[in-house]
């Protein structure tokens, strides 16, 4: 710390004009702020994830669990054998728990490698982002101890849960029934009971979760495309946002302010520049400043319930032709001056948006109109402002449900130190706008060598990288993949299970043939079945969708938890899906030989 002091006063002496108070402290979480006012919507991501990743480990477990229940069927004449020859139960069922559990461990393996590719991946383009925001660290996520005793815990659990069932059921066994039946013919048991066998329930319950899943990631891919297809109110397109902090330099602020004007006026000379100027605020960035402002004809109530008159804002200190810069309607009255902008003695002006005009002035014309803040400035200038300029709203961030209001004053009323610069290019062309910053880059060279540049980047591309759009794209990026993850096994499950019934009813399809049964009833008849299981798991699937999206509600973006669009689409993918893997197995059925299926043994 000491040392870190001792820098910091280097480059900017204590009691300078404009020093800073730094306060440096250990976070105590990573979010957008070191410090979130509230963890609730953290905690409840992290807790949605972890359900999320615990619903495809449960479907993976139920279709691991028809696999070794059809694998124990078709075994039941050998296990019938070796309880006949002497061995015991528990013998049979430890032999088939530890087949389950090296299932488990293999899977465990694999899940390991893939978290850490995983890890890397997702650290990457958190690094990525956070290089646009200046801001750097270094995370280690590599499986240690810990990580490895609870993989095996969960291997273990996974297999007493799903092998368990599956071995007792298989060496419950009828010695002299077993040893006479055919390997790959089930017990006689009725239709219903048929219809609803562990390994169908199974499947069913698959179908369920995965469309649960599916509608999760619709919702948020919903939100996703919402998001990046919001219209701001400005056009970030041919925009080149140069970031400077002058408190970084030993300049007074106004020697500091002297050089921001120079340096846009030069820049607005460059070939190619259509408009030039600063704001201490930048849209979509993760810094705001706000002021609660009121008319100046008006007070503030003494009574707590009596109404507010007063609007919150964000606060922008701006120079001249910033509207242009930015791309946003300057809809009546004018600009600020030069001299506005520069001279502090100069009257107190400001410009408002539509939306305050809306809220403060609902009636009347705005300008000439006079406002001031709720609490007077500090060093005691001239509270009073009057409104010389209306322009449209627009965005500060993706994740407002309204727009909020917006305050612009000179920038002698505002200077803080930090500012925005926004080049306009007659151009909107990516490529030309990102071939045009080393030429911007030299003539601020040229101005001063020393300026505290921070970054320079073309404003869509800073846009992109917003921290709340990454985070909505991430959401829909995770869920999505959960979805796809449970959608496949889903299918692999159903298959499976129709494949495996298909291949038990070999003899009595035969016989159905031989007594005259045409092949599209068989298709039929497997169809059928298959139908009925899908459309009892997607209405099941329905209530658990309904129940997650009231749970996702406080994280979607502008999206209902009851998406019809989203549970529609879901719904037609997954009973499609279904349907198509009882499709093929229905299929192969139909190409029964009778005279083959009678025949064997």
């Amino acid at each position: 710390m000491l040392v870190l002091a001792q820098r910091l006063n280097a480059i900017q002496p204590d009691g300078s004009d404009g020093a800073r108070e730094l306060q440096i402290q250990t976070p105590a979480r990573f979010g957008l702020s070191t410090q979130p006012e509230d963890d609730g919507p953290l905690t409840l991501v992290a807790t949605l994830l972890m359900a999320m990743a615990g619903a495809v480990l449960l479907i993976a477990c139920l279709n691991l669990t028809n696999m070794l229940l059809a694998r124990g069927t078709s075994r039941s004449k050998e296990i019938a054998v070796r309880l006949a020859v002497g061995a015991s139960r528990w013998q049979i069922v430890r032999q088939l728990l530890c087949e389950g559990f090296l299932l488990a461990i293999c899977g465990g393996v694999i899940g390991l490698i893939l978290s850490a590719w995983c890890n890397d991946a997702l650290l990457q383009q958190l690094r990525g982002l956070l290089a646009s925001v200046n801001f750097s660290f270094v995370v280690k996520l590599r499986p240690d101890t810990t990580v490895l005793e609870i993989t095996f815990l969960f291997c273990l659990i996974a297999t007493m849960l799903f092998s368990l069932g599956p071995a007792l059921k298989a060496t419950k066994a009828d010695l002299v029934k077993d040893l006479k039946e055919q390997v790959d013919e089930p017990a006689r048991i009725g239709r219903l009971s048929r219809f609803f066998a562990p390994r169908h329930i199974s499947v069913m319950a698959q179908i369920a979760l995965s469309l649960m899943l599916l509608f999760a990631a619709g919702l948020f891919f919903r939100g996703a495309l919402k998001a990046a297809g919001l219209n701001p109110g400005f056009v970030a397109r041919g925009d080149i946002i140069s970031e400077f902090d002058f408190s970084l330099i030993k300049k007074t602020p106004a020697d500091s302010r002297r050089l921001i004007f120079d340096m846009v006026r030069r820049i607005r000379e460059l070939p190619g520049v259509t408009a030039s100027a600063t704001g201490t605020m930048l849209p979509y960035s993760d810094f705001t400043s706000a002021r609660r402002v009121l008319r100046t004809k008006d007070s503030m109530p003494n009574d707590p319930k009596a109404p507010d008159p007063s609007v919150n804002s964000l606060f922008t200190a701006i120079t001249p032709g910033y509207y242009e810069a930015l791309g946003i309607k300057l809809l009546r009255g004018r600009d600020f001056t030069q001299n506005e902008c520069e001279n502090k003695d100069a009257r107190r002006v400001a410009m408002i948006d539509e939306e305050m005009a809306k809220k403060l002035f609902p009636n009347e014309d705005p300008i000439g109109q006079h406002i001031r803040y709720t609490n007077p400035p500090k060093d005691g200038s001239p509270n009073d402002m009057e409104v010389v300029g209306v322009v449209s709203k627009h965005r500060h961030s993706v994740d407002n449900d309204s727009l909020v209001c917006r305050l612009f004053v000179p920038l002698v009323q505002g200077y803080t130190g930090q500012t925005f610069l926004h080049v306009r290019l007659n151009t909107q062309d990516r490529h030309a706008v990102a071939a045009f910053i080393p030429t911007l880059r030299q003539t601020l060279r040229e101005i001063d060598p020393d300026l505290p540049l921070l970054q320079m980047t073309p404003f869509l591309d800073l846009m992109e990288r917003s921290p709340n759009l990454w985070i909505v794209k991430l959401g829909a990026t995770l869920f999505g993949a959960f979805g796809a993850i449970a959608l496949m096994l889903a299918i692999v499950g159903v298959y499976g299970v129709k494949a495996y019934a298909v291949a038990c009813r070999t003899r009595e399809i035969g016989i159905r043939m031989a007594l005259g049964a045409h092949r599209r009833h068989v298709f039929a008849l497997i169809m059928r079945q298959g139908a009925m299981q899908t459309a009892l798991a997607v209405g099941a699937g329905l209530l658990l969708s309904l129940a997650a999206g009231r749970v996702l509600a406080k994280i979607l973006y502008d999206v209902s938890p009851t998406d019809p669009l989203a549970l529609v689409t879901a719904t037609l993918m997954l009973a499609s899906a279904a349907l198509l893997a009882c499709f093929f197995p229905a299929n192969r059925a139909t190409r029964v030989n009778p005279m083959t299926a009678l025949r064997t043994e």
